[in-house]
């Protein structure tokens, strides 16, 4: 009789025919046992039967991976069973652990620096190989490099440090064996709301008649803290007896004055979440007049670009 390896929880037993059947073959039983320390863990007869006297061979499916086995294989007539073969033992293939089983997500604090502490249980399913170590990966959904945590097989917990305020974070964590790692559990956070620390991005403008549109860009991602609800765009005459316009643009990246020849304004913008107002971007200063030969410039991340009107 020949035991093979098929896969980690599959394998191939194959016979030869007995040399004396003493009558016609019916089939074969083929016998399974499961193993501890070289001494079966189960009373229950565990066999499959193949009712086909030609037939040397069968596949032995759902078994344990990292366990050992052993099997043997006789013959049966119409007149009885017939001899064991000699029993054979195989160790079956190790797999990687399980998905872990993640517990909670829940916050240490709600201002920055913020921190999270995710809590999960061991995989349902490690094949009798202890888990080495456990890795953590979590990044806000837009992002696509996250970063990267380990801690030992023994631990059942990660600190998250460093976390953005308004993002959704996507939280991975794979148990690690000597077999490899296995497939990853993913969970969800939520961070607060806070007010934006940058400014408004590329603030520029353009003329049309007598009419300025300012426009700008979102300040960056990751300094957002959450989804801007407004900005706050200030246009203000320079003479002294007029008053500055205060506009909440809600839908868009841009907003429209009329503008009087021949006054100067200046320009400021900032973006708000539900939790305030964040920084304004530098004045811009604008010149509404066609008639001069301008140039005019707008900063962009502390440098100045400039367009020659």
């Amino acid at each position: 009789m020949e035991v093979i390896l098929v896969n980690a929880s599959a394998v191939k037993v194959s016979w030869e025919k007995p040399l004396y059947a003493n009558g016609d073959i019916i089939g074969y039983y083929v016998y399974k046992d499961r193993l501890l320390n070289g001494e079966p863990v189960n009373d229950k007869l565990q066999r499959a039967i193949i009712y086909d006297q030609h037939k040397t061979y069968t596949l032995i499916t759902d078994l344990e991976p990292n366990t050992e086995y052993s099997f043997r294989v006789n013959a049966f007539n119409r007149h009885g069973d017939g001899e064991f073969s000699a029993s054979k033992k195989i160790l079956t293939g190790g797999l990687p652990p399980s998905a872990p089983q993640i517990h909670s997500v829940n916050l240490l604090n709600d201002e920055t620096p913020l921190r999270a502490r995710v809590d999960w249980k061991p995989p349902k399913f490690t094949y009798n190989l202890p888990i080495n170590k456990y890795m953590i990966w979590y990044k806000p959904f837009e992002h696509t490099d996250a970063r990267k945590l380990e801690v030992s097989g023994t631990q059942n917990f990660a600190i998250l440090d460093d976390l953005f305020l308004g993002r959704l974070y996507e939280i991975n964590i794979a148990a690690e064996n000597d077999d490899g790692t296995g497939v990853n559990a993913t969970e969800w956070l939520t961070t607060p709301i806070g007010i934006p620390e940058a400014e408004p991005l590329n603030v520029r403008y353009e003329i049309n008649a007598n009419q300025v549109t300012v426009s700008w860009d979102p300040p960056v991602i990751d300094k957002r803290n959450g989804n801007i609800t407004y900005y706050q765009a200030i246009l203000t005459p320079l003479e002294v007896d007029e008053e500055k316009i205060v506009r909440n643009v809600t839908n868009g990246l841009s907003t429209t004055y009329d503008a009087s020849i021949p006054k100067i304004y200046t320009f400021k913008v900032a973006a708000a979440t539900m939790k305030g107002i964040g920084p304004y971007s530098p004045v811009l200063s604008i010149d509404p007049d066609p008639a001069k030969n301008r140039t005019f410039a707008f900063p962009v991340k502390h440098r100045f670009i400039k367009i020659s009107g």
